[in-house]
């Protein structure tokens, strides 16, 4: 955690705060080397994300396109 804490305009607690986060999100995965935690990325939780911005996004663009067609549809 140093390395990235380091890196960043943030304290260590508040890094650690954030990995913590994202660790339960099931965004990331920690093991311990020795007295190190080393931190990765979770492939299949980043997948996951995916799958639901995808599914909130095309939500979100079907919605405005109806809007848009129904003020096209008031204009005319």
């Amino acid at each position: 955690m140093n390395a990235l804490a380091a890196g960043l305009p943030v304290s260590r607690p508040a890094v650690s705060q954030h990995l913590k986060v994202l660790k339960e999100a099931g965004l990331v995965k920690e093991r311990s080397e020795g007295v190190r935690r080393i931190y990765s990325l979770r492939r299949e939780g980043l997948m996951e994300l995916r799958d639901w911005l995808d599914t909130f996004w095309d939500g979100a663009l079907a919605a405005f396109k109806d809007e848009v067609e129904k003020a096209d549809g008031v204009a005319e």
